[in-house]
Formats: structure tokens, C-alpha cells, sequence
């Protein structure tokens, strides 16, 4: 039935249907509860959601904290129904209890990671039919964050290409948004959240066909996407 045989696969159904109604009911609860929180613990300002576009895209972010996902998800106006993200395959999907528990708040496409034992059982041809088909229902979204882990207040470290091939391999912009306020709010090695002002930026997409004509697109992406996240921060800093 499908072109490729991992969108038979029961363990993805969540990612290629539509959502169970107990994981569609707690995503919303969720997603509803992070509003709360925004709006009176830590309050969010969000500018430029006019330039979301109305395709499917690839939300791309600095990334400083537990809450990323959460402020990104909330900035964009959907629940975290219509966003996913991509987890080690080795690690997240190695068991059904962790798969199924852990997608009670966000929907996980797997992916070989290069220094996992036999990552040639799930090629990269698989995590990309995942994405396409998971995109396609609903126009639903893919969070990445360039740098990898989250990193220092303040430091924007050296964007990896991930976004930037996904991007290009999926035809679909990109979205570059600054965070500023969340490392202050909840950083790295500590438990509780703190009440701080956070103010989100949504900057203008990113599309692959704008660098269609470079020597090495995908490289090329990744340096502008990276340029205007840095930039957005020296702005926001001042």
C-alpha cells in the first residue's frame, strides 16, 4: 500500500494517522496548561506571527532550555499535536513503553543516529517518508534546533546542517525564531522554572528554492538560517 514499507509499520501509526483521542486530548491539555503558564508565570510576548507561513515548515530555534519546545509551539498558535521531532531511534524506540509514554507529549520520528550499532536497519529514506507523511496530514510542523544540545545563556554555538537537509529533502521552508528570556527563565541544572519575561522573534522563512543555485545549497541555508538567528539576538540584546 505505502511506497515505502515504514508507513505500514504499526509502531509509527501515531506519526502517519490521525492521533489517538487519549494522546490528542493530553497534547491539548498540555499545550493549554503552557499557555497558562506563559501568560502568568512567565510571560510570553510573541512578535512576528504574521510571517508564519500556511505550508508545513520547519521550525528552527537558539536553543538554551527544558522549555524550547513548549514557547516554540505556542508562538506558532498550534498544539503539540501538529509539531515533531526527531529522537535516536536506538535509544527512544528501543521499547514500547518508552515509545508510547514519551509520545504523550510530543510526537517522535526516529532516526539512525551514525554512532548507534546498526543504523543501516533504519536508513535515512525511512525518517524521511515519516516526516513527509507526518507533514502531510493536517500541515503539521518538525522542531529542530541547529546546534544540537542545548547550550549557554547568551551563546549561539555553530549551526549543524540537520535543518538545512530536511529542509531541502522535505520542500519546505524554514522558520527561524529567537528566544530571549527562557535560559533566564529555566537553564540548564535547574529544577524549577523561575517568573521571568520571555520575548520570542518569528523572522522571515527560509525557502530551499532560494539557494537552488549555489554550489552547495544545503550549506549554504544553514549560514543564512544561523546569520539570522545571531542577528535577531545582537538586536535583542542590544
Amino acid at each position: 500500500m505505502a511506497d515505502n514499507p515504514v508507513l505500514d509499520d504499526p509502531k509509527y501509526f501515531y506519526l502517519v494517522k490521525k492521533q489517538p483521542l487519549f494522546y490528542w486530548i493530553w497534547k491539548t491539555f498540555f499545550y493549554y496548561y503552557c499557555k497558562f503558564v506563559f501568560l502568568w508565570y512567565t510571560p510570553v510576548t510573541v512578535r512576528g506571527r504574521e510571517k508564519l507561513p500556511d505550508s508545513s515548515a520547519v521550525f528552527c530555534s537558539n536553543h538554551n532550555s527544558h522549555m524550547d519546545v513548549a514557547l516554540l509551539s505556542t508562538a506558532a498558535g498550534k498544539s503539540f499535536n501538529h509539531f515533531g521531532m526527531l529522537a535516536a531511534k536506538d535509544y527512544w524506540f528501543d521499547n514500547a513503553l518508552k515509545r508510547i509514554s514519551v509520545n504523550f507529549i510530543m510526537n517522535l520520528i526516529p532516526i539512525a543516529r551514525r554512532s548507534a550499532k546498526n543504523n543501516d536497519d533504519f536508513p535515512f529514506e525511512n525518517t524521511i517518508a515519516l516526516c513527509k507523511a507526518f507533514m502531510k496530514l493536517d500541515n503539521r510542523n518538525l522542531v529542530m534546533f541547529p546546534e544540537g544540545s542545548r547550550g549557554e545563556p547568551n551563546v549561539i554555538r555553530t549551526f549543524r546542517k540537520g535543518a538545512a537537509r530536511f529542509s531541502t529533502e522535505l520542500d519546505v521552508p524554514i522558520v527561524p525564531v529567537f528566544i530571549d528570556g527562557a535560559a533566564r527563565c529555566w537553564p540548564k541544572g535547574q529544577i524549577f522554572m523561575k517568573p521571568t519575561k520571555i520575548n520570542i522573534d518569528i523572522l522571515d522563512p527560509l525557502y530551499p528554492s532560494q539557494f537552488e543555485q549555489e554550489s552547495d545549497p544545503v550549506s549554504a541555508l544553514t549560514k543564512k538560517l544561523e546569520s539570522r538567528i545571531r542577528n535577531a539576538g545582537i538586536n535583542a540584546n542590544g
